[in-house]
């Protein structure tokens, strides 16, 4: 099985009644002992246009409200507005009696969209900067040996040169807080449930600059999908901006390979006693 129909697979929902779903998280998409925020989103997204008209989520806000764990958790699905153009919902990501996420989203068809287009945005200038061939694979081991999250071994992901962190010995903390990269999973184009799981597949770029500092919570994701990729591999860039008393913004955008955007996301995140571990 390759990596697309594995992503496919573990999509899989149980019906429990009309608005309601359950499913038991996959361990293959954990950080550490945690699903993988990207992948609770996928599943929530699933779990919504099962139930409205239309078939992606062109807007959606998470809300990652307490940590969710291996067991079942159920789906809870409420719909807010039934149109012709355009659909919207909430999912309420239920664990042991508790709220753990909510998935609010605005839903379309893409197909079916039609309207004047203008501005686009280009591939960054990190796209350019090396060949592909120089991009380097996602994989922490050498810092220590099963470092690498389980999410990240699933996919095809390399870094650009410059944003592979745990290669580097010292850290500029005058430089930028990105990482750029190639993303695919092997076996077919990404669809709409993909590009959720991918606008949070990239770690927290403040990592770059700083260096591990531990784990660094998303509290919050907003995702736009603008269109469907027309080729398998994509190319991603997050950015880290604006750290104020420990919280900053990562934003990252997703291209196809033929140039067109597919995908934004922005993130509230936290660095945890980031006065002690930044202030030296």
């Amino acid at each position: 099985m390759n990596q697309f129909e594995q992503f496919q697979n573990v999509l899989s929902l149980e019906q429990k009644s009309e608005k309601i779903f359950t499913f038991k998280p996959d361990t293959n998409y954990f950080v550490g002992q945690t699903p993988h925020g990207g992948y609770l989103m996928a599943m929530m997204h699933k779990a919504l246009v099962s139930v409205l008209p239309h078939t992606t989520a062109i807007n959606s806000n998470v809300l990652y409200l307490d940590r969710t764990d291996a067991d079942e958790v159920e789906l809870h699905v409420e719909i807010f507005k039934l149109g012709k153009g355009t659909s919207s919902g909430q999912v309420k990501l239920i664990q042991q009696d508790k709220i753990n996420c909510t998935f609010t989203a605005i839903c379309s068809d893409l197909d079916k969209l039609d309207g004047f287009n203008d501005m686009p945005t280009p591939l960054p200038d990190t796209y350019h900067d090396f060949s592909e061939n120089d991009f380097i694979t996602m994989n922490y081991d050498n810092v220590q040996k099963g470092f690498t999250p389980s999410f990240i071994q699933q996919l095809n992901l390399t870094v650009h040169p410059e944003h592979s962190w745990w290669l580097k010995k010292d850290f500029d903390r005058s430089g930028e807080a990105r990482c750029s990269g190639y993303i695919e999973l092997d076996g077919g184009i990404p669809d709409q449930f993909a590009l959720s799981y991918f606008s949070d597949i990239l770690p927290p770029v403040v990592t770059n600059k700083y260096g591990p500092i531990g784990w660094i919570p998303t509290l919050s994701l907003t995702t736009n999908i603008r269109q469907l990729p027309k080729t398998q591999k994509l190319f991603i860039d997050g950015v880290a901006k604006d750290l104020n008393n420990g919280f900053f913004e990562q934003d990252c955008s997703i291209w196809d390979l033929e140039g067109h955007l597919v995908a934004t996301s922005r993130q509230l995140a936290k660095i945890l006693k980031s006065k002690e571990k930044l202030e030296k």
